[in-house]
């Protein structure tokens, strides 16, 4: 077991070693952006940043709460912002939100925590928590209840958050409606924005990879967390892909690891032979 263990730590730190793709760091922002994805609204790139832990909202059960309660230092959050009343997109969004995460096989309060947020400041409670026993129905696992937090609350409170995390949104006059990009924001357990996909195009391979990078390393598996290193995000396709400088950096792998390999084999003959001449 033990040296299982060192090979797998030896392996992580080879490819951190060879310039591997990691998470975004707190303070770091990624040299590309993410494009208007609504032609209504648009996202603002906020990778790195720290989303906005004091704002306050009311939960589903009415309870008042700030945001960075909703973080356990441990798990990613992915924060789905919408509207309750929303006659189209935002239905759509947490549909296929919801159907790529039943492909995922991943769960809520397990490798993550999933807040979805009013961005109408006239919704309160009572429609949230219809909303919350909805998904939670058409999910089919109550007991991530406590793990996926539908909130409400002040129109200060809401921009205040979607502006910490770059999601923009607009109200309508002449429709009575919403304008927003179907976009989810990934963040780490300390509340630093990491990733956001389009929830309409999104795999359930790319969001388990958009959870192992949000969870720096403590969810997913180890060949997941490799692979994931040996991959770059790419914000045209909404998906991680090999890149040329991927190849490069598997080459350095490669590379650092036929050396490692010959100069144990060079040290054990070494060693071998000074054995044999002292017998």
């Amino acid at each position: 077991m033990k040296s299982g263990l060192a090979i797998s730590n030896l392996v992580m730190s080879l490819v951190a070693l060879a310039g591997s793709s990691l998470p975004v760091l707190p303070g770091q922002h990624s040299p590309t952006s993410l494009s208007a994805v609504d032609e209504a609204a648009t996202m603002e790139d906020r990778l790195g940043n720290q989303a906005a832990l004091q704002a306050r909202f009311i939960d589903e059960n009415g309870a008042e709460v700030s945001f960075g309660e909703l973080f356990n230092g441990e798990r990613p959050v992915i924060l789905n912002p919408g509207y309750f009343g929303c006659p189209g997109l935002c239905g759509a969004v947490l549909n296929y939100f919801l159907g790529t995460l039943k492909d995922s096989g991943m769960m809520p309060g397990q490798d993550f925590d999933l807040v979805t947020l009013s961005i109408d400041p006239d919704e309160g409670p009572e429609m949230a928590r219809t909303k919350k026993a909805a998904y939670l129905e058409d999910f089919g696992h109550p007991e991530v209840a406590d793990h996926w937090r539908f909130l409400t609350g002040t129109e200060e409170q809401i921009q205040l958050l979607t502006e910490s995390v770059g999601w923009r949104f607009r109200y309508v006059t002449g429709n009575g409606q919403y304008d927003h990009p179907p976009v989810v924001v990934f963040l780490s357990s300390r509340g630093y924005v990491t990733r956001y996909l389009n929830a309409l195009t999104m795999s359930a391979t790319t969001l388990r990879r958009a959870v192992v990078e949000a969870s720096e390393g403590r969810v997913g598996s180890f060949l997941e967390r490799v692979l994931l290193s040996c991959l770059t995000f790419d914000p045209t396709t909404g998906a991680y892909t090999v890149t040329a400088m991927t190849v490069m950096r598997i080459g350095g792998v490669v590379t650092v690891l036929a050396l490692g390999f010959m100069i144990y084999t060079l040290r054990r003959r070494e060693r071998t032979r000074v054995t044999l001449a002292t017998t």
